[in-house]
C-alpha cells in the first residue's frame, strides 16, 4: 500500500501521538498528512489503532493497543472508563490534565497576539467533586450515555460524584427497575451538605396524575432524597426557595449562596469557589463604579460582588435562575445593591447601549456558544474592565477578537479546572480599555 494514500475505515495503523486535542482525544498524523483523532491515546505514545471514520481532512480511530506508553499514563479509577461517556481523561495523570487544558486555551487565543501570563487553578478536589449529576433512564437501567451513543451504561457508583449523589444511586436504580420507566427521561441529583435533591424529567406521553406524582416522590424519598421536583415537557413545578429546599455552595464573608434543583449551578462547588474568588479579585482592582453582569444565572457572581460593595445590574433570560437570584438577594439582605432583570440578554444590552448607560465593569459568563450577540453592544457600553468567563476557548477567542479590535487589551488570563478527568475547561479573561 502507498503510505501517502490515506487509510480507509477498517484499516489498522501504527501511529505516534503528537498532541492532545481539545476535548481529550489523542492527535496523530498519517503519512499522508491527514490528522487522526484517537480517543484514549496520549502524547508521545506509539499505538496501534483501527480507522473507524474517514473524512477528507481528518479521521477517527479506535485504540487497539498502546505499544509505547506515556510516563503520564495512569490506571483509570473508574471501571467504566472507556465505556461511559462521562470522563475522557482518567488515564492521564492529573497535573498533566491541567497543563493540557491550559495548552488548549493558549492555542485557541494565540492568534490574538501576546497573551498575559496564564494562571492555572486546579480543582480543590480531584475526585468526588461533582455535586450536580444528570443521569439517563433507559432499558438498561439508570446511568450515563456511552461515548458517542444513546446506549445507557448503568452506574452503581461514580468516582467523580459527591458522596451525597452516590448515596442515592442504588435506591433510585432499584426503585426505577420496579416500575414502568417509559416516560421518565432523566434523573438529576443535586447534592451537598449531607442533603440530596432530585429532579425527575418526564415526557408528555403520560398525564402527570396525582397518583403517579406520588409514586415518583415516594421512590425518591425511599432512595434518600430530601425533596423532589418534577419537570414535564419543559414545564417545571414551582419551587419555594428556602434554606431547606436548596444546597449551600458558598459561605464566606457572611454570605451564603444556595443552589436549587433543575437550575444551572456549577457542578464543582470547590472549583466554583475559586472562580468566584478570581472574579472578586479582578473586580477589586477595577475602577470604582457600577457593574453590568450578563448571563447572571442564579446570583453566583452577582451577590458576592454586591457583598463587596458593588452596585450590580444583572441580566438573566432563564426565569428559574432569575427567581433564585431574587430570592437569595432578599434572604441575604442585598436587594438594595442589585437590580435583577429577567430579560433577553442581547436585547437588554443593546437597549442599555442606546440609552448611553455607563459601567465601570462588565462581567459575562455566557453559555458554551459564547456571547457573539452582545459584543457590539458591549463595545458601545465601553466599560473600563471586562471579565469574560468561558467554557469554550474557541468562542472566547472569537469574542475577545472583537474587543481587542475595539481598543481593549488583555490584562490577565486564568484557567480553572472545573471538570477534572473530562475534556472541558473554564477560562477567565480580563480585558481593560486602553
Amino acid at each position: 500500500m502507498d503510505l501517502e494514500t490515506p487509510a480507509q475505515p477498517g484499516q489498522e495503523m501504527q501511529l505516534t501521538i503528537e498532541d492532545l486535542a481539545s476535548g481529550g482525544d489523542g492527535l496523530a498524523r498519517e503519512a499522508s498528512g491527514r490528522v487522526v483523532f484517537v480517543p484514549g491515546a496520549l502524547p508521545g505514545e506509539k499505538v496501534r489503532a483501527k480507522l473507524v471514520q474517514a473524512k477528507r481532512d481528518f479521521g477517527r480511530a479506535e485504540l487497539l493497543a498502546v505499544e509505547e506508553a506515556s510516563p503520564a499514563r495512569v490506571t483509570p479509577v473508574c471501571p467504566l472508563f472507556g465505556e461511559c461517556g462521562g470522563c475522557q481523561m482518567q488515564h492521564l495523570e492529573y497535573s498533566a490534565q491541567v497543563e493540557a487544558k491550559a495548552a488548549w486555551v493558549r492555542r485557541a487565543l494565540s492568534r490574538l497576539g501576546d497573551l498575559p501570563p496564564l494562571v492555572t487553578v486546579p480543582s480543590p478536589q480531584v475526585w468526588e467533586w461533582r455535586h450536580r449529576v444528570r443521569l439517563t433512564v433507559g432499558d438498561q437501567g439508570l446511568g450515563f450515555l456511552a461515548a458517542a451513543s444513546k446506549r445507557v451504561v448503568p452506574v452503581k457508583v461514580c468516582p467523580v460524584a459527591a458522596p451525597e449523589v452516590n448515596r442515592l444511586l442504588p435506591g433510585l436504580a432499584q426503585g426505577l427497575a420496579e416500575m414502568n420507566t417509559d416516560h421518565i427521561a432523566y434523573v438529576e441529583i443535586l447534592g451537598g451538605g449531607e442533603r440530596s435533591l432530585v429532579t425527575m424529567g418526564l415526557d408528555r406521553g403520560r398525564p402527570l396524575s396525582n397518583r403517579w406524582r406520588g409514586e415518583l416522590r415516594r421512590l425518591c424519598r425511599g432512595a434518600g432524597a430530601a425533596a423532589t421536583r418534577l419537570e414535564q415537557g419543559g414545564l417545571v413545578e414551582p419551587w419555594e426557595r428556602l434554606p431547606e429546599t436548596g444546597v449551600d455552595y458558598w459561605q464566606e464573608d457572611g454570605l451564603t449562596l444556595s443552589a436549587y434543583p433543575n437550575e444551572f449551578v456549577q457542578a464543582n462547588f470547590g472549583a466554583n469557589r475559586e472562580l468566584i474568588r478570581l472574579v472578586l479579585s479582578a473586580a477589586a482592582s477595577a475602577p470604582e463604579g457600577g457593574v453590568l453582569e450578563l448571563y447572571s444565572g442564579g446570583g453566583n457572581f452577582t451577590l458576592p460582588l454586591a457583598k463587596q460593595g458593588r452596585a450590580v445590574l444583572a441580566v438573566e433570560g432563564d426565569p428559574e435562575s432569575h427567581a433564585s437570584a431574587k430570592a437569595l438577594a432578599q434572604r441575604e439582605g442585598l436587594s438594595g445593591s442589585v437590580e435583577l432583570r429577567h430579560s433577553e440578554v442581547a436585547g437588554t444590552a443593546a437597549g442599555l447601549a442606546s440609552q448611553g448607560r455607563g459601567f465601570a465593569l462588565a462581567l459575562l459568563d455566557p453559555p458554551r456558544a459564547g456571547a457573539k450577540e452582545v459584543m457590539a453592544s458591549l463595545v458601545s457600553l465601553a466599560p473600563k474592565r471586562i471579565i469574560y468567563i468561558s467554557c469554550h476557548p474557541a468562542a472566547l477567542a472569537r469574542d475577545a477578537a472583537v474587543l481587542l479590535a475595539a481598543g481593549y487589551r488583555m490584562h490577565s488570563l486564568a484557567v480553572v479546572d472545573m471538570f477534572p478527568h473530562t475534556g472541558h475547561t473554564e477560562a477567565v479573561l480580563v480585558l481593560d480599555r486602553a
